[in-house]
């Protein structure tokens, strides 16, 4: 008997040795590839979390500083449209300066690319800041901080009536909350001036009818960039505020109350104009990368700052009565956050 393996028999396993070498090199490459994968999926991840977070430290400092610059701006120029007017072309004049010097990148104005679109957009821009910066006049910026929890509420029965949200036990509770603190505070603010009060309210309806609408406008509108974006609302913008002030605000009175202003003044005028430019792009960052409700938690979280930073600066305006509520209502806005973001 010949006890030697046939050739077949060395054959056979010859091949079987190659194969399984094939697959286990076969296999390393893929669990490679795998891990080059995820390591690339996991760094796209980290990469978009960082800018999350970018969005929303820089929405936070200029939503802030903006309030602050603007309550300041007001008393050292009382004509809050011609002030937002200058802050509005002073966005599109470092725009342009940016683009020129090719720091900054972005097609010019098109009607059919995005002049029509932006045309409810930069309405609902300018609305909102007009109230915004009319209130401040009469009234503290704590008062305008209770107006913006407002319209946190006024954006949930927007959700519920429009997109037919539901919301959690929680964040009914917290917006209920905010509106007794604010009613607390209205009936004990020893700031209260009929108009300004009219301004703050309507600067909350016009928040949150902004809320509402811009997002929507921005998803369809993918492929701008946030220059281009920035650039066209507040170009758009402009025109806006210039046919409201014309009527409102006498212009021979704010060229003769402009030849006035001291250095100071000035300086702050400069600084709101590019505090302007600032929030004008945080805004369109974080409206563009989260959702309404994010955008309105964001709002919410800025406020403690906000009324922190103006009693350091322009003192406490209010009774003890009008804090209790004004604590009321942060508290509601942490509540509002908290609620929002728990799954």
């Amino acid at each position: 008997m010949d006890l030697s393996p046939s050739v077949n028999n060395r054959t056979s396993a010859s091949y079987d040795v190659e194969s399984t070498q094939s697959r286990s090199r076969a296999s390393s490459a893929n669990a490679a590839a795998d891990e080059r994968l995820l390591g690339g999926s996991s760094k796209k991840k980290k990469g978009k979390n960082l800018q999350i977070v970018f969005i929303v430290v820089f929405q936070l400092v200029t939503s802030i500083s903006m309030t602050l610059i603007n309550k300041a701006a007001v008393r050292a120029l009382p004509y809050p449209i011609t002030l937002l007017l200058f802050q509005t072309l002073g966005t599109v004049v470092i725009l342009e300066a940016g683009k020129a010097m090719r720091l900054l990148h972005y097609e010019g104005f098109r009607w059919e690319k995005g002049g029509k679109k932006f045309l409810g957009v930069s309405l609902a821009f300018v609305i909102p800041m007009v109230f915004n910066m009319m209130a401040l006049e009469h009234v503290s910026v704590a008062t305008v901080v209770v107006f913006r929890q407002v319209s946190t509420a006024l954006v949930a029965v927007g959700e519920v009536f429009l997109f037919k949200k539901r919301f959690k036990t929680l964040v009914i509770v917290s917006i209920l909350l905010g509106i007794m603190g604010s009613l607390e505070y209205g009936f004990s603010a020893t700031d209260f001036k009929f108009l300004g009060y009219l301004y703050s309210f309507l600067y909350a309806v016009s928040m949150a009818i902004n809320a509402l609408y811009v997002k929507s406008i921005f998803d369809q509108l993918p492929q701008m960039s946030s220059w281009e974006k920035t650039y066209y609302q507040n170009l758009e913008g402009s025109p806006f505020l210039l046919v409201m002030a014309l009527p409102l605000e006498s212009i021979s009175s704010c060229l003769s109350d402009m030849g006035r202003l001291s250095y100071q003044s000035w300086t702050v005028i400069a600084m709101s104009c590019f505090a302007g430019f600032a929030v004008s792009v945080a805004g369109i960052l974080a409206r563009t990368a989260l959702s309404p409700t994010s955008f309105n938690i964001l709002g919410n979280m800025s406020k403690p700052m906000t009324v922190l930073l103006s009693f350091f600066i322009f003192g406490i305006e209010s009774s003890s009565k009008a804090l209790v509520g004004l604590g009321m209502v942060l508290v509601a806005g942490a509540l509002y956050s908290y609620a929002s973001r728990k799954k």
